[in-house]
């Protein structure tokens, strides 16, 4: 839900703006972070009004693995640190699918093409919880990664909901594989070393855990 006014009085941040990297044994690192308008560089300022284009860059880097292919499993907007906490609004679910886009007053899509394979970037339209006066939020993202020959299913997608056509639309792969973000129901991921191969993880080390949650925020509203 979104509030339909806001005061044209500039809101004073709190805190200054962070990101959060969670690295998986020394290896991997997953990343957000907020980014101005044509993603070029970090963006200065934490401070949107309704009406604004909030643009989101997840990153992970790989050190000295093999090319992985990085994905938005979900996203969640609470009004503290902690995505558990209530309210929460879900952004991006059912494994990579950007349901704030699926509503009337939302223009929320994954921005294409890739600008690598480890980065992902998706534009958010900036909103305020219903009837709640806080003007500060957080957004947590569950990041993951696969294999880059994976091709990509109902469990490793990014899809837009494209309202002119009315249509969920995927950033790489077959139309069909969005086609659970309108049924809700996109499966349960198996393990990854069973879902690779041995060839596949063997390439990988010591590594045991290829997917992360990361958090960005605060964004005052």
């Amino acid at each position: 839900c979104r509030k339909q006014n806001v005061s044209s009085k500039a809101i004073k941040p709190t805190w200054i703006p962070f990101t959060s990297t969670v690295s998986v044994e020394e290896r991997l690192a997953f990343s957000l972070h907020l980014m101005n308008d044509d993603f070029s560089k970090v963006r200065e300022s934490n401070t949107y009004y309704l009406g604004d284009v909030v643009h989101i860059e997840a990153s992970v880097i790989t050190a000295n693995h093999m090319p992985l292919l990085l994905f938005i499993d979900s996203c969640v907007a609470t009004l503290t640190p902690d995505k558990d906490s209530s309210p929460r609004y879900p952004i991006i679910d059912y494994h990579g699918c950007l349901i704030d886009g699926r509503s009337e007053d939302s223009s929320s899509v994954f921005r294409p093409p890739r600008p690598s394979f480890n980065k992902l970037r998706f534009n958010l339209d900036a909103f305020r919880f219903y009837q709640d006066s806080r003007t500060v939020i957080y957004i947590t993202c569950h990041l993951k990664v696969t294999a880059m020959d994976r091709t990509p299913d109902s469990m490793n997608k990014a899809c837009s909901f494209r309202k002119p056509a009315n249509e969920w639309t995927p950033m790489e792969g077959k139309a069909a594989i969005c086609s659970c973000c309108e049924t809700k129901d996109c499966g349960n991921a198996p393990n990854w070393r069973n879902r690779w191969g041995r060839d596949v993880a063997s390439k990988l080390g010591n590594v045991t855990n290829l997917e992360g949650d990361t958090v960005v925020g605060p964004l005052v509203i």
